[in-house]
């Protein structure tokens, strides 16, 4: 396949350990969802999602789930919302922050987190169809175009072929 792609790229590893350190000391995003989200295109993105009508998301590249932070108390018609990142700091991380404070239940109920072991997008298990918003936000930036086609591939796959929406933020697709 001829490639289009002239970007510099991370390997996988350099992506886990660049998000694994980010995890655990932060990064200019902040830690609260409203500071790491709260930018002019997160801001398009959520008016064109509709995530009132929407049952289940999945979030590939979640990091430390603050989309699903900002979304899910407003949401309750929203039965899960699946994250999945190949940085295991940064899933420990979300499910610290969100899952495991008692007075959270809204997070332990609905958020389901899955690490990619081996980074592939391959190896996000889910039905065909199943999906109503498939979000990615600043997560395509970083793969490499044959894992962007993956994941391309992936939401196409999950999505509910009728009212599915594919959600995309980044700075450089």
């Amino acid at each position: 396949m001829k490639s289009y792609d002239n970007r510099g790229t991370l390997s996988r590893s350099d992506i886990k350990s660049v998000y694994g350190r980010f995890a655990k000391v932060g990064h200019a995003g902040g830690k609260d969802a409203s500071s790491g989200y709260g930018g002019p295109a997160v801001k398009a993105l959520l008016s064109m999602a509709s995530f009132s009508t929407a049952r289940n998301v999945l979030d590939y590249g979640c990091g430390q789930c603050k989309l699903a932070e900002l979304v899910l108390p407003a949401c309750p018609n929203i039965q899960t919302w699946r994250g999945v990142d190949q940085s295991d700091a940064m899933i420990e991380s979300s499910r610290d922050r969100l899952c495991s404070k008692e007075d959270e239940s809204i997070f332990k109920e609905r958020l389901k987190l899955d690490l990619l072991v081996n980074g592939e997008p391959d190896e996000v298990n889910v039905e065909v169809g199943t999906v109503d918003r498939f979000v990615s936000t600043y997560c395509l930036d970083l793969l490499s175009e044959q894992d962007i086609y993956s994941v391309l591939d992936l939401a196409e796959r999950c999505l509910e072929p009728k009212e599915g929406l594919l959600l995309l933020a980044g700075i450089t697709w």
